[in-house]
């Protein structure tokens, strides 16, 4: 992989990173309020927090499977020469 494509990949990484880390964040804020919070409380404010996780997740997997697709396609070691992989005895 060249240093710029290098550059990208982290630039991408880093951003799935901050976005799973926020839907992670969400989940589980959702779970603890919804038992902490006084009950007529707790359950919409834990619903609330799971509908803004849902565009979040839908929104990473679409990401992820680009970011994966990009990283094939530019992490394949190129034949530079036309005979990589044959060996002389």
């Amino acid at each position: 992989m060249e240093e710029r494509d290098r550059q990208i990949f982290k630039g991408k990484f880093w951003k799935l990173t901050i976005i799973l880390n926020v839907i992670i964040i969400l989940v589980a804020l959702a779970v603890g309020l919804f038992f902490k919070l006084p009950d007529p409380y707790g359950p919409p404010v834990a619903a609330a927090l799971i509908i803004v996780d849902i565009p979040l997740i839908w929104y990473f997997r679409k990401d992820y499977y680009r970011t994966k697709a990009w990283l094939d396609v530019h992490a394949t070691p190129q034949e530079k020469d036309g005979d990589a992989g044959e060996t002389e005895d």
